[in-house]
């Protein structure tokens, strides 16, 4: 990223040099040459992609009530769309206050599913799930 951006900056020097000459000397008919090999030059730059950086992200948790377990809970949940197709069979998830979650997989395989049926945006298809009447969801996608 330092490389690319070091290099964009120095084509847009070279860039801003060719065209103070151009705006210089248009006009003058002895220089009409040379201004018009500046302008092919700077139309012959291949201009390097501006370094775009990724947008911090500050997540603030307030310190939540103590719940007491389990706050979420599924057991023996099929989870999918459609009862003939589960994406998850024989699904088995405890939550507490110090679980932490991390769900890694290829696309379609059934991680967003299985967060909307964990929080009861969809039903799961076979099963049990339960969810803490105090407790409260967010869900940044």
């Amino acid at each position: 990223m330092k490389q690319q951006s070091r290099t964009r900056d120095k084509q847009q020097d070279e860039i801003a040099h060719y065209q103070k000459f151009v705006d210089k000397f248009r006009f003058n008919a002895k220089r009409a040459t040379l201004v018009q090999s500046r302008i092919k030059a700077i139309n012959r730059i291949e201009l390097v992609d501006e370094v775009m950086k990724d947008p911090t992200c500050v997540f603030m948790f307030p310190n939540p009530e103590k719940i007491s377990p389990p706050i979420m809970r599924l057991d023996e949940a099929q989870v999918g769309w459609t009862a003939g197709n589960a994406l998850l069979t024989k699904v088995n998830i405890n939550v507490d206050m110090e679980t932490r979650i991390a769900l890694i997989g290829p696309n379609g395989a059934g991680k967003s599913t299985l967060v909307k049926t964990f929080i009861g945006q969809i039903p799961n298809l076979d099963g049990y799930r339960f969810i803490h009447n105090k407790l409260r969801v967010g869900v940044f996608t």
